[in-house]
């Protein structure tokens, strides 16, 4: 498996580059309301993470993502 914390950050630079005036400095749209842990670029990005590795199943992702705990210190939750 790669290592999919290195390809996540990558795309994250990516989606923070072409969202610069879409977001707030937070990374999240703006809207009222709490601010979410983790934020709307992230959420997107490891979105795009698991289709680039062809992880198809939520349970598969948040499976491997448990081998990166340490790295994904804000991870969303399944709730």
């Amino acid at each position: 498996m790669h290592n999919l914390y290195a390809i996540f950050a990558k795309i994250l630079e990516i989606c923070k580059r072409f969202s610069k005036n879409l977001v707030n400095e937070h990374g999240n749209i703006s809207r009222r309301g709490a601010v979410p842990r983790s934020s709307d670029l992230e959420v997107v990005a490891l979105n795009l993470t698991a289709e680039a590795l062809s992880i198809d199943s939520e349970n598969y992702l948040f499976h491997k993502l448990a081998e990166y705990r340490s790295s994904f210190t804000k991870l969303i939750s399944r709730r």
